[in-house]
């Protein structure tokens, strides 16, 4: 492909351009790569770079391409990043990146989605209320949170009063904001 760039800028001076159009695809194509590839933000700070050298060439070329591509760079960018988000959150692999994505679909109401989150929330707490009285061991040191396990099932949990060492036996007292408190049973 470079080749028959190359063969295409037949003389010296049409090298900009074919330098400012390389560095574009480069840009869009880093960019594509940033939503699959876990890198921090450095393909997109790259992907900026290469858009930086793109305008640089084509106004190197000529004052009025790089105008042009600079023009198209604001207008565009922002429709072409909007467009390529929404692709990807409707994407299989964009749904499995998103934590929750299946249980709360993006185009609900903003009404639909508080109640949804009250209803696990409700859920979450008659899940709780139900372990009070029961008893269990410490995971590890609770001061004053930490982990605690009731019949092989692990719970994060407050100590009631102070801290508590690990592999406490510990009885639920309270289950208080979506969390569980403890104390330590008395031997």
């Amino acid at each position: 492909m470079i080749t028959l760039l190359a063969q295409a800028a037949t003389t010296a001076a049409d090298a900009p351009l074919m330098w400012g159009v390389i560095l574009a695809a480069a840009a869009l194509f880093l960019l594509f790569l940033e939503l699959f590839v876990p890198s921090g933000g450095i393909l997109s700070l790259c992907s900026g770079v290469a858009v930086l050298g793109s305008v640089v060439a084509f106004f190197t070329y000529d004052t009025t391409t790089g105008l042009v591509a600079l023009a198209a760079y604001i207008f565009l960018g922002p429709i072409v990043l909007w467009a390529g988000f929404k692709w990807w959150v409707a994407s299989p692999l964009g749904q499995r990146m998103i934590l929750g994505a299946k249980d709360d679909p993006i185009d609900r109401s903003q009404a639909e989605g508080f109640a949804a989150s009250q209803a696990r929330m409700r859920d979450r707490a008659h899940r709780l209320d139900v372990l009070i009285g029961r008893r269990g061991t410490t995971e590890t040191r609770l001061s004053p949170v930490g982990s605690i396990r009731i019949d092989g099932e692990r719970y994060e949990a407050l100590a009631e009063n102070g801290m508590l060492d690990a592999e406490v036996e510990i009885e639920v007292t309270e289950a208080y904001d979506n969390q569980l408190k403890v104390r330590a049973v008395e031997a």
